[in-house]
């Protein structure tokens, strides 16, 4: 995991550093010259556009890929990260947009996966509910910690992988895009966790695409662009300057201020009507015209999701109507749907997806 000593670094506050990082796959450069580096007690937030680089550069420093050239520097001591075994030995644990997650294992058997107490040579089963209670506790989460994994929601599946790397105890962390299926009051409490980890010390590297969390939460920001590191600004830096940084041209001609017309047809594509299903949501309506976007907003488990299944035909309802065009749709038919024009992008990707 080590190479040969070389004391390359003065500065007392470093956890890491990462000088020259390229990475290659058949016909991608996928990092090109890379520089980052992460002090004690700060929040380094990588953005960039997606394909940016920014996954290839996490999953070295998680072990999962090695770099081609480059070096990586752990508190001053030049290191190779050949596996997840050796990103946790040096203190760094992920948190991927893609949860490791074991669906059949209950949730502290998760958090403490290949790490589990023991007491005469056996699971401590009793002492590991104790501390996922009190981890789970600590990231303001309202889940058993004997449910199993696949009983819950996206949501919650999050906090389960925060408080998984809370107790590796890492002195780095990096979270992929931790707030993109939370709410609000998640995001906040969320980034009280943070806030809390960055005054113990920790250093974390964030990753996002909302852009007003960057002033909210982060010290410093490192802006990829088709795999080379761009620029290193402060977290306060205006939001249209960061967006040029990432798309190396304003935001004005990247996505200009007009708004197509829309069709002079006043028919709906999608007409639903009192869409029911007992105890899970009640009498929803709506229609989609051409030209539009129409949101569906709610807290977790208000029911988004249900609907937009049961519209697509994924999941049965007990009373309502779908038209797509006029033309009635058959319930809980996924075919008749997909027929009719009706595509359905789940929540859940990677399980769904």
């Amino acid at each position: 995991m080590t190479a040969p000593d070389r004391q390359l670094v003065t500065a007392p506050d470093e956890l890491l550093r990462i000088e020259g990082l390229r990475k290659t796959f058949p016909g991608v450069v996928a990092l090109d010259n890379v520089d980052f580096d992460l002090r004690r007690g700060e929040v380094h937030v990588l953005l960039g556009e997606n394909g940016a680089g920014k996954s290839t550069l996490i999953k070295m420093l998680s072990g999962a890929y090695r770099p081609d050239h480059g070096r990586i520097l752990a508190e001053g001591r030049e290191v190779r990260i050949e596996g997840a075994q050796d990103a946790e030995r040096l203190g760094i644990a992920t948190i991927y947009q893609e949860f490791n997650l074991v669906p059949d294992l209950t949730v502290a058997e998760n958090i403490f996966l290949g790490r589990q107490p023991r007491r005469y040579g056996l699971v401590d089963h009793r002492r590991m509910r104790e501390d996922a209670e009190k981890l789970l506790h600590r990231v303001g989460v309202n889940v058993r910690p004997d449910a199993k994994v696949r009983e819950l929601g996206i949501a919650r599946l999050q906090m389960v992988e925060i408080a998984k790397a809370l107790s590796l105890e890492a002195r780095v962390l990096i979270m992929d895009e931790p707030t993109a299926v939370l709410t609000s009051e998640e995001v906040d409490k969320l980034f009280a966790i943070v806030r809390q980890l960055r005054e113990d010390g920790v250093g974390i590297v964030f990753i996002t695409h909302h852009l007003e969390e960057i002033a909210a939460l982060g010290d410093r920001v490192t802006v990829l662009r088709d795999g080379r590191s761009i620029d290193q600004v402060p977290a306060s830096t205006p939001e249209d300057e960061l967006v040029q940084l990432m798309v190396g041209r304003s935001i004005e001609q990247q996505y200009p201020r007009e708004r197509p017309e829309r069709p002079d047809s006043a028919d709906a594509l999608l007409s639903v009507r009192g869409l029911t299903r007992d105890g899970v949501f009640h009498d929803i309506s709506f229609d989609v015209h051409a030209g539009e976007v129409v949101g569906l907003a709610g807290l977790v488990g208000a029911g988004r999701t249900e609907v937009a299944r049961a519209v697509f035909g994924a999941d049965p309802y007990d009373a309502g109507t779908v038209d797509v065009r006029g033309e009635r749709l058959a319930r809980h038919d996924v075919p008749a749907a997909m027929g009719a024009g009706i595509g359905l992008v789940p929540e859940d990707r990677k399980g769904q997806g």
